[in-house]
């Protein structure tokens, strides 16, 4: 997993997630159009980390059912790691 990208969405997500709580306490349309803009980009972010498209944040707008799915993806950060490495052992001259 991709730490950078795992930090920022939890910086961006949790307040979301928060916002969403509040927002539908206090019945503000507001508050949960930005607490569902920052859930989607959070868990753009933590797609991101797990080395996949930013666009499987859209799960967010499943609730539940979209974190379980993005949370049971498979994590492909290792080999994108592994493709994108240069070759340390060979130098042309």
């Amino acid at each position: 997993m991709i730490k950078e990208d795992n930090n920022k969405s939890l910086a961006i997500g949790i307040p979301g997630f928060i916002l969403n709580g509040v927002g539908y306490g206090m019945q503000s349309d507001l508050l949960l159009l930005i607490g569902g803009v920052m859930l989607v980009v959070g868990f753009g972010f933590y797609a991101k980390a797990k080395g996949r498209s930013p666009w499987w944040g859209l799960l967010a707008l499943f609730s539940i059912f979209g974190i379980l799915v993005l949370a049971a993806l498979k994590d492909m950060s290792k080999e994108l790691e592994i493709s994108v490495q240069p070759n340390v052992g060979s130098q042309s001259t």
